[in-house]
């Protein structure tokens, strides 16, 4: 049995594929290192050059939830391909940008292909396969989502620190030529439906709910939650995503299709996926600011700490995408959620006594589990949705778990920020030293204590503030173990191993006949 009639597709489009949704993730996380050389080259402010990374994210959010629509109405390989196309032209222009507001349009630019790579390339993975090779077919398809990520500080970290930032942007322009005229030669003819209605009213309140919801989290930890501006744009994300459910329960073609929802190991493996990337982003976010900040180790230290998880990862997910073929996806989250859980216990105690390598062998470990349940759980869910409705699925899993990153990763900054705080003020106030507030506000003490006693003071000050951070991380990784163990409670409910819909009688429903 040849390659193709064992997988369903040819290894060169199998490549071609990966290593295009590849790019896009990796793009996500390569762009935070090079945010203190595009300030310096751009001579932006924090605030100015944030929003190269805040309007990748915004636009991706909003774009994600009609890629389902796209796919069926022209058909997932030409819309794979205008993604693709897109976003390699934009990585282009993003490296030849001379300003922060050219940079931040053509992010913008870039953003409109990434958003709809992801779920187009997995609906493609998931359509061509056999059912019975789905779980080793994703779980190639989810070295990308897991190794890119982490791979990516890396990477920017040497071509940061010792090549041209810039390459950052322009590495992707060969693979993505390549990928492209590897996809147009070897992938088949994927035919859209013209009898698919473009659902307007659904578009418009989705565009302006998920940006108002994407905006107010990502500069909530920022500005705060009683922020006038935050409140007022999660408002706005309430109604416009209110608006945007009711329309989608009730016009007959919805954008995005919730009544999907009602299939129970779907609705079980979006909750638990949901919850994983929390988790998942959770450490992303947080265990790089305390290795540069507490321990001092620059960006390239830090990203070759994490590149081991990476590979593990790596090898992981085919392996359990294999035994989720086998064993289904129960067996695999309950595993793999175990260890994730535990050492996400042990990540509550990280201080800055812990060595380079103890922390290199904890979160290689915890990068094993997630690999061995992230794609066994989307999978599952996937095979519970019939085969003519997938792009609807891969769309949805996707924008919740965009959404879901992005509330996980507000949440952990705040309590960090939080708990970092509220620790030092509560440190400092025991001091019985009058002059602190002067320390604080002019960084010098009055001649009387003499330069011995202000340096003495300072090096208290930092030092107290140095706990303070501490305890406020630490109180975020007991929030990431928390939601790892509510991601391995949700996966109790997924169900045993079970034959996907579109080889049983259940296949043929559509999704509106799902929900009655």
């Amino acid at each position: 049995m040849s390659f193709k009639e064992r997988f369903g597709m040819s290894p060169v489009t199998m490549i071609a594929i990966v290593l295009g949704v590849f790019m896009a993730i990796l793009d996500n996380t390569v762009v935070n290192v090079a945010i203190p050389k595009m300030m310096s080259v751009f001579a932006a402010t924090q605030n100015e050059i944030q929003w190269v990374v805040t309007a990748y994210m915004l636009v991706t959010g909003m774009l994600t939830p009609i890629s389902g629509y796209l796919g069926d109405r022209f058909g997932q390989k030409r819309v794979y391909l205008f993604a693709l196309a897109v976003f390699t032209l934009g990585s282009a222009m993003a490296g030849f940008a001379w300003s922060t507001e050219t940079m931040i349009a053509f992010r913008v630019f870039q953003a409109v292909g990434g958003a709809m790579l992801m779920p187009t390339s997995m609906a493609i993975m998931f359509s061509l396969s056999p059912p019975e090779r789905r779980g080793t077919i994703m779980g190639i398809w989810g070295i990308a989502l897991m190794f890119a990520p982490a791979l990516g500080p890396t990477l920017s970290g040497y071509l940061v620190e010792y090549v041209d930032w810039r390459l950052i942007f322009y590495i992707n322009v060969p693979f993505g030529i390549l990928s492209f005229f590897l996809v147009t030669a070897s992938l088949p003819t994927m035919r859209g439906s013209k009898k698919e209605r473009f659902d307007f009213w659904g578009f418009i309140t989705s565009l302006i709910g998920f940006f108002s919801l994407l905006y107010a989290l990502s500069e909530a930890p920022s500005d705060g939650w009683g922020s006038p501006t935050i409140m007022i744009f999660l408002f706005l994300a309430a109604v416009f995503l209110a608006l945007f459910v009711a329309i989608e329960l009730t016009t007959e073609s919805p954008m995005l299709d919730l009544r999907l929802l009602a299939r129970r190991v779907f609705l079980t493996a979006t909750i638990t996926s949901s919850l994983i990337s929390i988790a998942l982003l959770g450490v992303l976010f947080i265990l790089p600011v305390f290795l540069q900040d507490s321990l001092g180790l620059t960006p390239l230290q830090t990203g070759l700490l994490t590149l081991p998880g990476a590979l593990v990862t790596a090898v992981t997910m085919p392996i359990s995408g294999y035994l989720f073929d086998r064993f289904g996806a129960r067996v695999m989250g309950i595993f793999g959620l175990i260890i994730t859980f535990a050492t996400s216990i042990l990540y509550t105690y990280l201080n800055v006594n812990w060595t380079f390598t103890m922390i290199m062998m904890l979160y290689t470990i915890r990068s094993l589990g997630m690999g061995l349940t992230m794609m066994p759980v989307s999978t599952a869910g996937l095979n519970d949705v019939p085969r003519h409705l997938v792009s609807r699925g891969t769309a949805l899993q996707n924008t919740t778990r965009n959404v879901a990153g992005s509330i996980g990763t507000a949440f952990l900054s705040t309590v960090m920020q939080t708990g970092s705080t509220g620790d030092f003020l509560r440190y400092t106030s025991r001091l019985s030293v009058p002059n602190l507030r002067m320390l604080h506000q002019t960084g010098t003490m009055p001649s009387v204590y003499g330069v011995t006693n202000a340096n003495m003071l300072t090096n208290i000050v930092n030092y107290l503030h140095g706990v303070g951070f501490q305890s406020g991380m630490q109180a975020a990784f007991l929030v990431s173990a928390t939601v790892a163990g509510l991601a391995l409670f949700s996966v109790l409910f997924i169900g045993k191993k079970q034959i996907p819909v579109d080889l049983g009688t259940g296949g043929a429903k559509p999704a509106v006949a799902m929900a009655e």
